[in-house]
C-alpha cells in the first residue's frame, strides 16, 4: 500500500509554487502601478485564487502525504493570501476602508515565519532557501510600506522577484520529477541532517 502511495504521489510543491508565482507576479505588477485602478478587483481575484486557494489545496495535499514542511508552508502562505485579498476586496468594493497599519502585524509575523523557513528549506535546496530569503525581505519591505516609511515600489519589485523565483523552482522541480534530470538546477542542500539522530529517531518510531 505504501509503494502504491509513492507511485501515485505528485509534485505538490510545484503546484503550490505555480500558484505563488501567478499571485506574486500579479500583486507586484499592481504595486508598481502597471495595472489600472479599474482592473484592481480583477487583480485581487487572481491573487486570491492562485496565491491563496491553489497554495491551500497544495498544502492540504502535502499534509496528506505526511510532508510537514511543505504542508505547513503552503497552507500558512495560502491562508495569508486568502485573508489579505479578501480584506482588500471588501475594502475596494464597499464603503469599508481599512487603515494600512492593519496589515503591519501580520506582515511582521510572516516575515519571522519566512526567516525560519530560510533555515528549514536549506535542508532541501539552494533555490528554495533563497526564495524564502526574498520572501522575508519582501514582507519586511511591505511592513515599512504599510507604515508609510517607503513607497509600494520596493515591495512591488520584491513580489516580482518572488514570482519569478517561484516559477523557476516550480518548473525545475516538475521537470526533474518527470524526466529524472535537473534541466533547471535547483542547487544542493545547504544543510544536512545528522544521520545518527535520524537513525535514533527511526528506532523510536
Amino acid at each position: 500500500m505504501n509503494e502504491d502511495n509513492q507511485t501515485r504521489r505528485i509534485d505538490v510543491l510545484a503546484i503550490g509554487l505555480f500558484g505563488l508565482a501567478v499571485g506574486a507576479l500579479t500583486l507586484g505588477v499592481a504595486q508598481l502601478g502597471w495595472i489600472q485602478h479599474k482592473n484592481m478587483v480583477g487583480a485581487l481575484v487572481i491573487a486570491l485564487i492562485f496565491g491563496g486557494v491553489v497554495q491551500l489545496l497544495a498544502g492540504i495535499t502535502d499534509i496528506r502525504y505526511n510532508e510537514q514542511l511543505g504542508g505547513t508552508a503552503l497552507t500558512m502562505y495560502g491562508f495569508l493570501w486568502v485573508t489579505l485579498c479578501t480584506v482588500k476586496l471588501v475594502s475596494t468594493s464597499s464603503t469599508f476602508h481599512f487603515d494600512a497599519v492593519l496589515y503591519a502585524p501580520i506582515n511582521l509575523v510572516y516575515a519571522a515565519f519566512s526567516a525560519v523557513m530560510v533555515y528549514l528549506t536549506a535542508y532541501r535546496n539552494l533555490t528554495l532557501s533563497a526564495l524564502h530569503i526574498v520572501i522575508t525581505l519582501t514582507f519586511l519591505a511591505t511592513t515599512f510600506a504599510r507604515l508609510d516609511f517607503i513607497s509600494e515600489l520596493l515591495p512591488g519589485w520584491g513580489h516580482l522577484l518572488v514570482g519569478l523565483m517561484a516559477f523557476y523552482h516550480a518548473v525545475g522541480s516538475l521537470t526533474q520529477a518527470f524526466t529524472g534530470r535537473a534541466i533547471l538546477p535547483l542547487g544542493p542542500p545547504l544543510l544536512f541532517h545528522d544521520k545518527k539522530s535520524l537513525h535514533a529517531m527511526s528506532k523510536v518510531v
